[in-house]
């Protein structure tokens, strides 16, 4: 294996952890705000707060169906524009929210 496939892959499996991460983070927020909130929360903040978990997986599941068949640096870079939207996403939510 050549360094750039070797370093495509690590960087893909950075960007892996980080949507994990974004998840996560979606979790602990619909957590702490029904904690926090609790009844005081309506049907909108926890439609949002659902989407804020799923917005992550549904941007990685795009990404890679969109980078089928490329390079693998295109992949890597399709991906990270994935976990770019969907963090913008989840900001925004968290302002609509708070």
């Amino acid at each position: 294996m050549n360094a750039k496939l070797i370093s495509a892959w690590i960087a893909g499996v950075a960007i892996l952890a980080l949507y994990a991460y974004a998840v996560a983070a979606g979790i602990g927020n619909l957590m702490g705000m029904s904690a926090f909130l609790g009844e005081a929360l309506g049907p909108l903040p926890w439609t949002l707060l659902g989407l804020a978990i799923a917005v992550p997986v549904i941007a990685l599941l795009t990404s890679l169906f969109v980078a089928r068949g490329k390079s693998a640096w295109v992949r890597v870079l399709l991906l990270a524009t994935g976990l770019c939207v969907s963090a913008a996403v989840q900001l925004e939510i968290m302002h609509l929210i708070s």
